[in-house]
């Protein structure tokens, strides 16, 4: 899948703007237009201080494996080299919970290639050194076990299922403290510029209730939100 959806200025404008969300609004304005299944399971959330990510998908999926004579590394080169600027790296690990699935190496080389945070159903381990790279990375465990014999990269820049939320490739992928939500990439602008004025509505009616305004008076002024 080509990362020619949006050019270079356009994704960033897009990730600066998602940015300054936050995931709530973006899920109930997802919720408005009827996927509501796209927010990860609560228990994907940020392993790391830095707690914000903001992206295309760029995902992966893995396996459970038992033969410790498996190898993996070529295909992981190979993903690791294929990642495109201004993307999160967002892994389905299948089920496999015995690992660590991500870790400093990981963040190094992925960062390096211009990803700008990671995303998993799996474990991360060696967090003091990605805190202390400032990489945000949500995941669902720490382990400190190493992936090689018991977990493989099956493919990558594929269409993966975390939960009961299905991600594509170039979807979006916006979390923050709340944990994450993932755009379709048919409605990334759409989705945009709907929170963008929930936000501006709820901002306004925080500052004129905290002046004492009523609540239905609030409500009157700015609609439903």
């Amino acid at each position: 899948m080509s990362f020619a959806l949006f050019s270079p200025t356009d994704l960033a404008d897009l990730r600066a703007r998602y940015g300054k969300l936050y995931t709530g609004a973006v899920a109930d304005i997802l919720d408005r237009r009827g996927f509501r299944h796209q927010v990860l399971p609560r228990h994907i959330q940020a392993r790391t201080r830095e707690n914000r990510v903001a992206g295309l998908a760029f995902t992966g999926q893995g396996h459970p494996t038992d033969r410790t004579t498996d190898d993996d590394s070529q295909t992981r080169v190979h993903m690791l080299d294929s990642i495109a600027p201004g993307t999160i790296s967002v892994w389905a690990c299948g089920g496999s919970e015995n690992c660590a699935h991500w870790g400093e190496m990981m963040s190094t080389a992925a960062r390096e290639r211009g990803c700008t945070g990671a995303v998993l159903d799996g474990g991360l381990r060696d967090l003091s050194f990605v805190d202390a790279m400032g990489y945000p990375v949500f995941a669902a465990f720490a382990c400190s076990a190493s992936s090689v014999g018991r977990w493989n990269i099956q493919a990558f820049q594929v269409t993966v299922r975390i939960g009961e939320t299905t991600i594509h490739p170039n979807d979006f992928v916006f979390g923050d403290s709340d944990g994450v939500v993932v755009v379709p990439r048919e409605v990334i602008v759409d989705v945009l510029t709907d929170a963008e004025d929930i936000q501006r509505r709820e901002t306004g009616m925080r500052e004129e209730l905290r002046r004492g305004l009523s609540v239905k008076d609030a409500y009157a002024r700015y609609g439903s939100l």
